[in-house]
């Protein structure tokens, strides 16, 4: 199998386009995930608030027969299909159709150790038909993304995000083009003035 990217940053994620645009419900189930499954500790380490082993929230093992997630010790879970669950929240499900199309098309998949609980690794894929899922629509979701998804509200996460600096590169440009466009004009004040004294007196007699 080919690497899996990493996504590290919202923009990351908002660029790989992962359960966009709706009926599909994966930014609502990551958000869940990273909400109600999962908490981090001062090491950074994913501690399970879910049990992904009992089935709970429709969690059921997953094969990696096609070898899409890179070889691990631990077992892989997966979860998302609305299909075989009924205890997601009702934001995670309003868009299903229950029909073949991309409003189930979304999953979260996570290493687990039982033992200590923790996830080692989580993923979010989507399916390229019923059975296989996206080689090329596959992300590793880093530690740090996770914890910006945990500062936000779900109304600030499923928002488009506003690109600051963007909007202050724009200022800072208008702000060097409205300083040059003063300069320019004072320099020609100056040169007015110059070949014509008088243009002065005209300006202050009104």
């Amino acid at each position: 199998m080919d690497t899996v990217r990493t996504l590290n940053y919202l923009s990351d994620l908002r660029e790989s386009r992962f359960g966009q645009p709706p009926p599909r419900h994966g930014l609502n189930l990551l958000w869940w995930f990273a909400h109600d499954c999962v908490q981090i500790d001062f090491n950074g380490r994913l501690t399970a608030e879910c049990n992904p082993t009992n089935g709970a929230f429709g969690f059921h093992r997953f094969h990696n027969r096609d070898r899409l997630l890179p070889y691990s010790d631990l077992l892989y879970y997966e979860v998302g299909n609305l299909n075989s669950t009924d205890s997601l929240p009702d934001y995670v499900t309003e868009n299903y159709t229950g029909y073949s199309d991309s409003s189930n098309t979304d999953r979260i998949i996570v290493s687990f150790g039982p033992r200590r609980r923790r996830f080692e690794n989580v993923y979010v894929t989507q399916h390229s038909d019923q059975v296989h899922f996206d080689q090329n629509h596959t992300y590793r979701i880093r530690t740090e993304l996770i914890k910006d998804i945990q500062d936000l509200s779900r109304e600030e996460f499923l928002s488009e995000p506003t690109n600051h600096s963007e909007h202050i590169s724009i200022d800072i440009h208008q702000s060097a083009k409205n300083n040059s466009y003063q300069s320019i004009s004072n320099e020609l004040i100056l040169f007015t003035l110059q070949i014509n004294p008088s243009f002065y007196r005209m300006i202050l007699l009104g």
